[in-house]
Formats: structure tokens, sequence, C-alpha cells
């Protein structure tokens, strides 16, 4: 994604249903950032359409998503859309993805970016080895649906609350956080999660 905005919007167009392959598709996309839905155009950042992989998805979201983070910024990845739409899909990947006799071909967007941001930390500890660098990673995974936000980690805790300080930013009060060292840290949390 190349614009420098805070936020940028992907869209990706799932392939149709069973019961929806009769009759012509309703959304069609039209550029690499515009999409039709009954003659109406919209654009956004980047559109991926119904070929799109997962590894397409993490290359247009989840590389500059970790380049980001190692220049010392906070980053997020909202999904968004109705029940159906793809959205678990596009951020785990298929529901056998995380056991461990699949293929990391298979994740999806979330496991992937933990798999690069901690081979991109490794790359740079060795790139400046004479140097005292220190990394730390730490997770917290959330839910919001119906204007509730729910601690995926301690499902337990319901209802949380959006807080800002001046110190802290803005922060969801009481959310779980883990520090995570290795891959292997990450898919035991996904698995948790998921």
């Amino acid at each position: 994604m190349s614009s420098d905005s805070g936020v940028q919007v992907l869209v990706r167009v799932r392939p149709p249903s069973k019961g929806e392959e009769e009759g012509d598709p309703i959304v069609e996309k039209i550029s690499s950032n515009s999409i039709s839905i009954l003659d109406h155009t919209f654009t956004f950042d980047s559109v991926a359409d119904t070929s799109s992989t997962q590894g397409d998805i993490f290359r247009l979201v989840g590389l500059p998503l970790v380049e980001k983070c190692l220049a010392g910024f906070n980053s997020s990845i909202f999904a968004y859309g109705q029940t159906g739409s793809g959205k678990t899909y596009t951020m785990w990947g298929p529901p056998s993805a995380l056991s461990e006799d699949s293929s990391s071909s298979e994740w999806g967007l979330t496991p992937r970016v933990f798999e690069r941001l901690f081979s991109r930390i490794n790359e740079e500890q060795a790139k400046h080895s004479d140097k005292q660098l220190n990394y730390q990673c730490h997770c917290s995974f959330l839910e919001t649906s119906n204007e509730q936000i729910t601690d995926l980690l301690d499902p337990t805790q319901k209802n949380l609350q959006i807080r800002e300080d001046v110190k802290a930013g803005i922060y969801v009060d009481c959310l779980t956080e883990e520090y995570v060292y290795t891959m292997k840290d990450v898919i035991r949390l996904l698995t948790k999660v998921h």
C-alpha cells in the first residue's frame, strides 16, 4: 500500500458461494483500487479480487505493517464485514491452518505477520550485533461486536472500555497482554484465541 496515511482500507472480494454462483457477479474489480457494485464505483487504497491468495494479502498488508512496527509505530488490522464474508479466513486461514501438521502456505494474515516480524527482528539483531538492540513484542487480541469489546486471551473479560491517558495514549482498559518471543509462542496464543 503506497499511501502514507495512518489508515488504509483494503477490500477483499471473496469467491461466490455455491448458492451465489448463478447469474452475473454483483461485485467486480475494475482497477487495483476500485470496485463496481451494481454500476456504482467505489475507490479504496487497494482491492483484492477473488483470485487473490493469502500470500497476496500478506504482501499488500502484512509486509508494510511489519516494517512500520520495526520503525516504532503501533499497528493494528481491523477486519470488518458481515457474517460469512471471509474475515476469519483472511485473518487466520482455514480452521486447520495452525495445527502442527499444516503448512504455512495455509496461514492467514496474523500468523504470517508474526513469522515475518520475528524474522526481521533476528535480521536486525544480527545486523547490529555490535550494539545493544532490544525488541519487545507483546500481543493482545480483542473482538468488537455489537459495541462490546471482549478480550480474546481472557474471554471472561467482556465489555471492556477504551481509555485515554497522557502517557499511555489510547488503550483498552484491562486488556490482557502477553509477551511473545518466538513463533511457537504466537501459535500457542493464536490457538488459544482461535
